[in-house]
């Protein structure tokens, strides 16, 4: 029995589609898209800020991407099996501005804030917020020890 011409052309369209479809389907497979998880996690919490100067300024909720390069790269140091926190003081400005931005810097810049007061208070409790512990011998959130030197 002959199926009508139109119906062919119609299933070869159809096969068509479908073909077209399931190649999507395959290359999405193969494609890991994280822009939707990453808008998800962003408007999930709430923003964190810190106040200094009369201003507040916002806070990452994690420890951005550029900040941990250069912080583990420059920062980090084994000494005596444990893990230590040393900013060198030619990465100090450079330090502060990728954790908390240029316009904290330039604020921090203008006032009476002391080096020991800013590595003593203000980056040990951003470091916490993102899960290393830099104050006490207790690691935090499963982290390494860490500790300031000071």
């Amino acid at each position: 029995m002959r199926v009508p011409k139109h119906t062919q052309e119609e299933r070869l369209s159809l096969l068509d589609q479908k073909a077209e479809e399931l190649s999507r389907i395959q290359q999405d497979q193969l494609v890991a898209d994280y822009d939707e998880a990453i808008a998800e996690h962003e408007n999930g919490d709430k923003p964190k800020y810190v106040k200094f100067a009369g201003e507040y300024f916002e806070i990452s909720k994690e420890m951005p991407f550029r900040f941990a390069t250069f912080y583990f790269r420059h920062c980090v140091r084994k000494v005596k099996g444990k893990t230590q926190m040393e900013v060198p003081e030619d990465k100090m400005f450079e330090f502060i501005e990728l954790m908390l931005g240029k316009k904290f810097l330039e604020r921090l810049e203008q006032s009476d804030a002391g080096v020991h007061f800013v590595f003593k208070h203000i980056v040990p409790d951003i470091m916490s917020m993102w899960g290393y512990d830099v104050k006490s011998d207790k690691p935090s959130g499963g982290q390494k020890k860490t500790k300031t030197r000071g």
